[in-house]
């Protein structure tokens, strides 16, 4: 389907319930209906030709057309900013309550903090973790049983990423079951219409907060050279200095951003390997390859399965009047999916002459942790594979469990045989 976007005039704000002039009956589309929760697919390539279908969940629309989803994710017109939404859509309240704005903003704030902490998340900073992040794969993979079954989610693909972060932002060994919880608690919840209002994730979202206002008030007692004292280095008075509260909003949406992906793309990536026996020779056979399993992993199966963004003018979307205000939940996991861009779309295949896909995103809401987040994949992929080259699938029932968190696709078991 070619992009139909039109602008029409611009408008005033209109509510939840009359963003959008459907001119036709939509089917209904729920992430967090238990069929889409275990594969989301079948769903994206049924409301496909529609190009866009009201959001159930959250308020707004789903973005399913391919040369849309490009024009949203890349279009400046297209804003992320929650203050800019309708601010009775349920995520728009979600969102400001757990203090997690930031991660939407715009520009020219967005350039301005982006600009500053960037260089945390270089490629060059993701080389100087790189040992770091061997080691820690290393050691996990040493903690695993020699033989029998094991569940290789659980004990090492999401082992991996939330060492990594810890040890990122410092958290004090004694704090991290403590920080643990508050992060998966929130990133889990955050999209599930029944569970982000609860006390658990309210209580989840003040804990990560008040911790992290904690250190930054401590890092300005106590200067240090870590990252949140290097980041408090860069507060100030003067106009485009980061301010204090910045700080805070950045470093809590870190450990959500940094853990449920990445655990998720380690996992997804090892569980396609396994179903693909040939696939899993090749990349045994020859190392090399390990980047490309990843990002088609990122195609086929991406742990992230959408980004947000807010309509600033009236708009038409696939034949549908969109208003100013509307959030817009661009499905980013249907161009992975896309026949029209990807010959046999359903097919795990690491050598494709052509691989599209934005699971971090695109334009200048390009996830910052991309290098980090591919850095700890191939690493972890590399060293398992060479630890143990016969790693299988094992056999029965229920090896392989999805988690139950919408929004995102990851698993919560899958149990190998490492022998």
């Amino acid at each position: 389907m070619t992009g139909t976007r039109t602008r029409l005039s611009s408008g005033g704000y209109a509510g939840s319930n009359s963003a959008v002039q459907w001119r036709k009956p939509m089917a209904i589309l729920s992430i967090a209906d238990p069929d889409f929760l275990e594969d989301p697919y079948p769903a994206i390539h049924e409301h496909r030709p529609s190009g866009v279908v009201p959001n159930v969940d959250h308020g707004g629309i789903w973005l399913l057309d391919s040369d849309e989803i490009r024009g949203a994710v890349r279009d400046p017109s297209f804003l992320s900013d929650p203050e800019k939404a309708d601010p009775e859509a349920p995520i728009t309240k979600v969102l400001k309550a757990a203090g997690l704005s930031i991660f939407y903003m715009d520009p020219p704030r967005h350039t301005r903090i982006r600009g500053l902490v960037s260089r945390e998340f270089s490629p060059h900073r993701v080389k100087e973790m790189l040992p770091e992040i061997e080691t820690t794969a290393r050691a996990t993979l040493d903690e695993l049983p020699g033989g029998g079954l094991i569940d290789i989610a659980a004990t090492f693909a999401d082992v991996i990423p939330m060492i990594v972060i810890s040890d990122f932002l410092e958290v004090e060994r004694e704090l991290r079951a403590d920080f643990r919880n508050w992060a998966l608690t929130r990133v889990k919840n955050l999209f599930d219409p029944k569970k982000n209002r609860s006390p658990e994730f309210a209580e989840a979202s003040r804990s990560l907060r008040g911790y992290f206002t904690r250190k930054v008030e401590m890092r300005h007692r106590e200067p240090a050279t870590d990252l949140i004292g290097r980041l408090v280095a860069l507060t100030g008075v003067q106009e485009g200095d980061l301010r204090e509260d910045e700080i805070i909003d950045l470093l809590n949406l870190m450990p959500g951003a940094g853990i449920i992906t990445t655990a998720d793309l380690i996992g997804n990536t090892i569980h396609a390997l396994l179903t693909h026996p040939d696939q899993l020779e090749a990349v045994v056979a020859d190392p090399s390859l390990i980047p490309d399993a990843i990002e088609e992993t990122l195609r086929f199966d991406t742990p992230a399965l959408s980004v947000g963004r807010i309509v600033t003018e009236q708009t038409e979307l696939c034949g549908q009047r969109v208003e100013p205000g509307t959030w817009v939940r661009v499905m980013t996991a249907a161009v992975g999916r896309d026949p029209a861009l990807h010959p046999d779309p359903d097919r795990f295949q690491i050598d494709r002459a052509h691989r599209e896909h934005f699971a971090f995103g695109g334009g200048t809401h390009f996830c910052l942790g991309a290098h980090l987040g591919r850095a700890e994949a191939t690493t972890a992929l590399r060293l398992l594979l060479e630890r143990f080259p016969k790693i299988s699938l094992a056999k029965g029932d229920d090896v392989a469990v999805r988690r139950r968190v919408p929004g995102f696709r990851g698993l919560d078991r899958l149990m190998v045989q490492l022998d």
